[in-house]
């Protein structure tokens, strides 16, 4: 299974209405038409309430074009909709427009360096407090993709994400921390 469908489920799961709401909103209407199939029916609900700015309906309906799911797959039209939802604050819209230039086809080939973009927005994700975002980054700056390759900045993102419980990055925050031991001269 694609990364892309785990994203999207954890979005739905962490998007669905709470039990105890007693009347449903358009958005609730939207994201209990996803969950039962009727991504038409979704989409049109999600681009009005998207319109008309609301940060959760931009960032839902970009994960839609990103999917290609009631709508054609779209990764430029994703990032449009999930800028949107970036500018209101929404640190997992960062994350995933990061995702995008990283990891998409058109959405990489739209921008001079994609890396750089991505590190960016990841950079702005991780210091929103996304813990996935922060590992990432710390991962480009020991690769020095799309940054400059820097192992006490990786630390510093892997020790962010750690804190946040994210395990690999605890992982990758001591295996780099001992590879910087063993690298300095003895006196």
């Amino acid at each position: 299974m694609s990364v892309k469908w785990f994203a999207s489920l954890a979005m739905l799961i962490v998007l669905l209405p709470h039990p105890q709401a007693s009347s449903a909103s358009p958005l609730d209407d939207a994201l209990k038409a996803l969950e039962a199939g009727s991504n038409p029916k979704a989409t049109e609900v999600l681009l009005k309430l998207a319109s008309e700015g609301n940060p959760l309906a931009q960032f839902r309906l970009g994960d839609l074009y990103y999917q290609g799911r009631g709508v054609a797959e779209d990764e430029n039209m994703a990032i449009y909709w999930w800028k949107k939802s970036a500018a209101t604050g929404n640190a997992e819209a960062m994350y995933q427009i990061a995702h995008a230039y990283l990891f998409g086809s058109s959405a990489a080939k739209s921008v001079a360096d994609p890396d750089r973009e991505a590190a960016i927005w990841y950079f702005q994700a991780a210091s929103a407090g996304h813990a996935e975002a922060a590992y990432t980054l710390g991962l480009l700056f020991l690769a020095g993709k799309g940054v400059i390759e820097d192992r006490n900045e990786a630390i510093r993102w892997f020790r962010t994400a750690a804190g946040k419980g994210h395990v690999e990055a605890r992982k990758a925050m001591e295996t780099a921390e001992k590879s910087t031991q063993r690298s300095k001269p003895h006196r």
